[in-house]
């Protein structure tokens, strides 16, 4: 009778401890990413099993990334997929980590409100054309966010919420060529987590607010802002001790004999191109400048996270 009763306690842990390992993926990551490869035009690069139910395993799917049951990562950089993603892609509820990075995604970025767990996004050079007005709301681990390359709402452009304070962990936000327009949010200066911060070829205007003085921030780039560009004085960069790269050429700032020197100028280059940097900017307009180096914004990929997290070129 003991014996009988040890054996249906082995046989029921071992039944829970299975299920433990095995677990299947929730029901409801799965059917966001059966939406995600059924709304693209090229599904096939995914490689993705046809009639898969567990994207977490084992095995677990290509370019998705688990922990137990619940889908933490998904990395499908420069895989040439195209199409939208689906409207309701918040509810990848314990997303940490998302590459989304030179495809062809389009049409309009759902909301990722409510994506707590979020600490990486990139989503940039693809092709959607719109952004949400809750697109940040409550993104408080976002540590990285890159949307550089997207035509977000062309004809009005679109401007930072409020709601990027509450991402108080955020050091790198690239926003270039994204139509980004006006003025240039007080609250960014505040943000002392922020270490990068690249706004180039966008409408903004105005000019660098009171707030950036002695701001942390070791990149900033302003430049080649379109529809007149930003203006007024730059003597509050003097303040930021920490900066390594300015960019703030194509714009109309008013430059002193003090600040003159700060303007476009990498320093985080080795000397001898710092000095050829500077000897051109001298003698020549720096608009022509472009943002083949601007790809360095991503940092090194963080212990737990996916191999697919770097590339060669930083996207």
């Amino acid at each position: 009778m003991e014996a009988g009763i040890q054996i249906r306690i082995a046989a029921t842990l071992s039944l829970f401890y299975i299920s433990v390992v095995y677990c299947v993926t929730d029901p409801n990551d799965l059917a966001i990413l059966n939406q995600f490869r059924k709304g693209l035009e090229n599904p096939e690069l995914l490689n993705w099993p046809a009639n898969g139910d567990d994207p977490c395993g084992p095995p677990s799917w290509p370019h998705i990334f688990c922990s137990r049951n619940r889908v933490t990562q998904i990395q499908v950089r420069g895989l040439g997929l195209k199409g939208p993603l689906p409207q309701n892609f918040n509810q990848l509820s314990m997303l940490q980590n998302l590459g989304l990075q030179q495809n062809q995604f389009s049409g309009r970025l759902p909301s990722f409100s409510g994506l707590a767990e979020l600490r990486y996004a990139y989503l940039d050079y693809n092709k959607f054309d719109s952004i949400p007005s809750d697109f940040f709301t409550g993104l408080v681990n976002l540590e990285v966010l890159a949307l550089d390359d997207n035509p977000l709402n062309a004809t009005t452009g679109w401007s930072l919420p409020m709601d990027l304070v509450d991402s108080t962990r955020l050091t790198n936000l690239t926003l270039m060529n994204c139509n980004l327009a006006g003025f240039l949010p007080e609250f960014l200066g505040n943000m002392t987590s922020l270490e990068v911060l690249k706004l180039s070829m966008n409408s903004v205007v105005g000019g660098i607010p009171e707030s950036f003085r002695d701001s942390m921030l070791t990149i900033l780039w302003l430049n080649g802002q379109s529809g007149g560009g930003m203006t007024g004085p730059i003597d509050i960069v003097v303040s930021m001790e920490s900066l390594t790269s300015l960019w703030l050429h194509g714009n109309h700032f008013s430059v002193d004999d003090d600040t003159e020197e700060y303007c476009g100028i990498d320093y985080s280059l080795p000397l001898t191109k710092m000095v050829k940097d500077w000897q051109e900017a001298e003698g020549k307009d720096t608009s022509y400048m472009d943002l083949e180096d601007s790809k360095g914004s991503i940092p090194a990929r963080p212990t737990g996270f996916a191999e697919s997290f770097t590339s060669a070129d930083g996207r």
